[in-house]
């Protein structure tokens, strides 16, 4: 099943994080595994903000639990949880963070999630007004 029979965007291998796969575009490197690579974010919101990707073209949460293979889908999660490990966020918190589309603020269209630690963290969602 491809993004496109479950009603979710195509994947653009144009994106900034596919060019970023390939070599194109430099990053911060935190992590990488055969299944994931880990890098700083360009404009932190948090003092830790790493972005951890899957290697392979997946547009979504959805896309990727549905699509990627099983050794895929354990390689990313291990790799999120070793970064976290690794930067030291498990022992004070931290937040792990997925945006999906235009409502839920996603800005690439490739699925990846942000670990944001350091200090202590607001509201996931504001309050409704």
């Amino acid at each position: 099943m491809s993004a496109a029979t479950t009603g979710l965007p195509p994947y653009d291998a144009g994106n900034i994080f596919a060019r970023i796969l390939r070599g194109e575009i430099p990053c911060k490197r935190v992590h990488e595994t055969p299944h994931a690579l880990a890098f700083h974010d360009i404009n932190p919101q948090a003092p830790v903000h790493v972005l951890v990707i899957p290697k392979g073209p997946y547009v979504s949460l959805a896309d990727f639990s549905a699509n990627a293979s099983d050794a895929e889908i354990g390689g990313f999660w291990r790799a999120v949880g070793q970064v976290a490990r690794d930067l030291g966020l498990e022992s004070r918190g931290y937040r792990v963070l997925s945006n999906m589309g235009p409502e839920g603020g996603q800005e690439v269209p490739h699925f990846h999630v942000h670990l944001f630690g350091g200090r202590r963290l607001g509201r996931m969602v504001p309050a409704a007004p």
